[in-house]
């Protein structure tokens, strides 16, 4: 008996050892800090994607509500697409955008007809967002404290979800402006990193004080974005 019963605690250990491997097997992989960094290499190689901006309350520097748009970054920084900007209070209004030639373009002040804004700072500089330098591969890669979060599908795509934190300045970089440093602070952030390689950034939810939040969605990477400068009113 006394056999036969080692013989039964030895298999029930091995067994016991052998799910808990299986079950270790299937959840390893990269923790926090290095799926961010993973994703924030594979965001300095995108060349395009579509965009998707949306953000709720009185976002600091902010004056977009929504964003749609595709950019491309090679052979030049061109985009194009529509955005909702905040003209007041209780007051909206959506425009056609248009980036190419390091200015941006806009039928804001009268649908239909174009004005150049520079770079576009005054609405929104689509050249930032995928600049390897200072766009959302730099908000990954200064991101601090990320924590796992568990995982979600994003559009099909299943995702590692990450919590963090980010300056303001850093956050700021990604609509084109820079914050005082005397008024740098540090926000909640959080992001959902494609679990499969290349770890592309596939949405990202900003916190940039109390009562506001700034969601970012990324798609169809790699997509060939065509842009055909418009006639403007002003050279």
């Amino acid at each position: 008996m006394k056999v036969r019963l080692s013989v039964l605690v030895a298999t029930a250990a091995a067994a016991a050892a052998l799910v808990g491997c299986s079950s270790s097997d299937q959840n390893s992989g990269p923790d926090a800090a290095t799926l961010i960094q993973d994703s924030a290499t594979a965001m300095r190689d995108v060349t395009s994607a579509h965009i998707v901006l949306t953000a709720h309350g009185r976002v600091p520097n902010l004056k977009v509500t929504e964003l749609q748009a595709d950019v491309a970054t090679k052979p030049a920084t061109v985009g194009s697409g529509e955005v909702t900007l905040q003209m007041g209070a209780d007051k909206t209004q959506s425009a056609k955008v248009v980036f190419t030639d390091g200015h941006l373009y806009s039928d804001i002040a009268e649908p239909g007809t174009f004005t150049d804004y520079g770079q576009g700072n005054s609405i929104y500089n689509l050249s930032v967002i995928l600049d390897p330098q200072k766009g959302l591969a730099n908000a990954l890669a200064t991101l601090r404290d990320p924590k796992t979060e568990g995982s979600e599908d994003i559009d099909g795509t299943p995702a590692t979800k990450i919590s963090g934190t980010s300056s303001t300045n850093d956050v700021a970089q990604l609509a084109g402006a820079k914050l005082a440093p005397e008024k740098e602070q540090t926000v909640p952030v959080t992001v959902w990193i494609a679990q499969s390689d290349p770890h592309y950034l596939l949405k990202a939810e900003i916190t940039p004080k109390p009562g506001t939040d700034v969601t970012l969605t990324l798609s169809d990477f790699g997509k060939q974005v065509t842009v055909t400068k418009p006639a403007v009113t002003n050279p």
